[in-house]
């Protein structure tokens, strides 16, 4: 359960996300949302207090979407629905043009958020899939050498077959070579 400054800050991650992603993001949609939630969580420890489990799509949890929804029905971002193959598209909402004194729990937290965005945000939800994927089984692993290295990609590769061996390595590779991914001590 989040502490009430995770909720705080879940209350008004989606409209800051839809700030920060304006013109940089080419698929901002519920699948993208909620890998960028994980990211913060997990990897740039951001204390929003979210439970993620592995899922079709990679991490996943139910609370995200639901704070996606919530901020909708308040009027901070718009979710429309482009069609079957492109999804979900979150946008900044018509009510709420400043962020406020709402803004301050995640103001703490700006830095981390910024590297997210400059490092993902340009992304598609099948990029994203693959590397919270990757991340979520690097952690569930404990890896601690290039043994355990091995194993992710052979996990990845039974779990998402979509994805080549070159694909899952060169995404690790940018994973552990930008520090995101680090060996367990």
């Amino acid at each position: 359960m989040a502490t009430n400054y995770g909720q705080e800050m879940r209350s008004i991650l989606p409209l800051f996300l839809a700030r920060k992603l304006e013109g940089q993001s080419p698929q901002f949609g519920k699948t993208v949302f909620v890998k960028l939630a994980y990211l913060l969580q997990e990897v740039y420890k951001v204390p929003l207090g979210y439970r993620f489990s592995l899922y079709t799509y990679g991490p996943y949890s139910t609370e995200v979407l639901a704070d996606l929804d919530r901020a909708r029905l308040r009027g901070q971002v718009k979710v429309d629905y482009k069609g079957r193959d492109a999804g979900f598209a979150i946008t900044k909402g018509s009510i709420v043009e400043e962020l406020g004194p709402d803004y301050e729990p995640l103001k703490a937290y700006e830095n981390q958020i910024d590297s997210m965005v400059a490092f993902f945000g340009h992304y598609n939800a099948r990029n994203l899939e693959l590397r919270t994927t990757i991340a979520y089984v690097w952690k569930m692993l404990k890896v601690s050498d290039e043994a355990g290295v091995n194993k992710v990609v052979e996990e990845i590769l039974q779990l998402k077959p979509q994805f080549s061996d070159l694909e899952i390595k060169k995404a690790i590779g940018e994973l552990t070579g930008s520090e995101l991914l680090s060996y367990a001590g």
